[in-house]
């Protein structure tokens, strides 16, 4: 792993972003991603922390490829380019079916095709220079366009970092994405026993090396004097994602099905969010967050070492009443940048 990081912030509040984003550069930190949600829009958000700092990496973390028409994201991601002189890295998501039927009234089938085909567009749009006719036919995209799509663009090779959980999708980040954004249910094993071999299997699909895409992952990171309440934080935001039943096969690969069993319980009939933290087992907290002490996650950091290029800190937003609340994920987030300044 090498000695870079990156940091996710999820503030309402715009001035506390670009205040964190400002301490998160100084303290050495590399890239900074906003989430992209029907409550934060990532694009106006990035839009602020990159008017607020000159060095940090921005990046949309991570935006929902199908809500947004490919030109609608290809434009937003050259305007954050140019607005912050080059540092724009694209981060993109299928979304479940469920956060895309809720957030767009439609569902998107063959999410790992459709994504290839949208990255293809995407880099063909920003190939133009901003000038040219342009006229797509795929599969899944047909757009005919004249002239005076983009401003021109600072750069026509922005960094496209994709989401996956599923093996067809790691795949597909494999053969197409310049970065893998791991997801927050990543264990080191699955990591090395499911994420690797798959984006193995298509960087050769591909013809490409290992060296041509760049692994990070969110890691739930609670940091606190109080341990108990760190781990509990943590419990909080492993219960949510995998209550999901897209993720129901990380749980299966672990062996966890009594866990299993007892979240979607918690979560679905009884709908009690104490009772979903309740039921997340030490060992999965252990396995899939890095919970405690300042000393303690910089410590637990180090078994991702050889597994991901490098990570991405990412403070719990769900808790009791669904959100933590906005005061302690901002004392979270200065307490990762303070325990992981380089």
């Amino acid at each position: 792993m090498q000695d870079s990081r990156a940091i996710i912030m999820q503030l309402d509040d715009l001035q506390e972003e670009r205040r964190l984003a400002r301490l998160a550069e100084e303290a050495g930190f590399d890239l900074v991603w906003c989430p992209d949600t029907p409550r934060s829009n990532a694009f106006i958000h990035l839009a602020s922390i990159a008017t607020a700092t000159s060095r940090i990496q921005i990046g949309s973390g991570i935006a929902r490829a199908f809500v947004r028409g490919p030109l609608r994201t290809a434009a937003g991601a050259v305007d954050l380019d140019r607005l912050s002189g080059g540092r724009m890295v694209l981060g993109l998501a299928s979304g479940t079916p469920k956060q895309n039927l809720y957030e767009t009234g439609q569902r998107f089938d063959r999410a790992a095709s459709r994504i290839k085909e949208l990255i293809q567009l995407l880099r063909h749009v920003w190939g133009l220079g901003g000038e040219a006719d342009l006229d797509f036919t795929g599969q899944f995209y047909t757009i005919s366009a004249r002239g005076h799509l983009l401003p021109k663009p600072v750069r026509k090779d922005l960094p496209i970092y994709v989401a996956g959980v599923s093996a067809p999708m790691l795949r597909a980040i494999g053969e197409v994405a310049d970065g893998l954004a791991g997801h927050p249910v990543y264990s080191v094993r699955y990591l090395r026993e499911l994420v690797l071999p798959s984006l193995a299997e298509g960087l050769k699909r591909a013809g490409r090396s290992r060296e041509e895409l760049k692994i990070t992952m969110w890691v739930i990171t609670s940091i606190s004097d109080d341990r108990a309440r760190a781990r509990r934080e943590a419990a909080y935001q492993i219960g949510f994602y995998l209550a999901t039943r897209t993720y129901a096969h990380v749980l299966d690969f672990h062996g966890w099905e009594q866990e299993k069993e007892a979240i979607q319980r918690a979560f679905f009939e009884m709908r009690d969010m104490d009772a979903v933290a309740d039921a997340v087992s030490d060992r999965m907290i252990d396995e899939l967050a890095i919970a405690g002490t300042p000393a303690e996650c910089r410590e637990k950091l180090r078994r991702y070492g050889e597994v991901i290029d490098f990570p991405t800190l990412y403070p719990p937003g769900v808790g009791p009443g669904r959100l933590v609340p906005q005061e302690r994920v901002r004392d979270n987030l200065e307490s990762i940048i303070r325990a992981f300044a380089r």
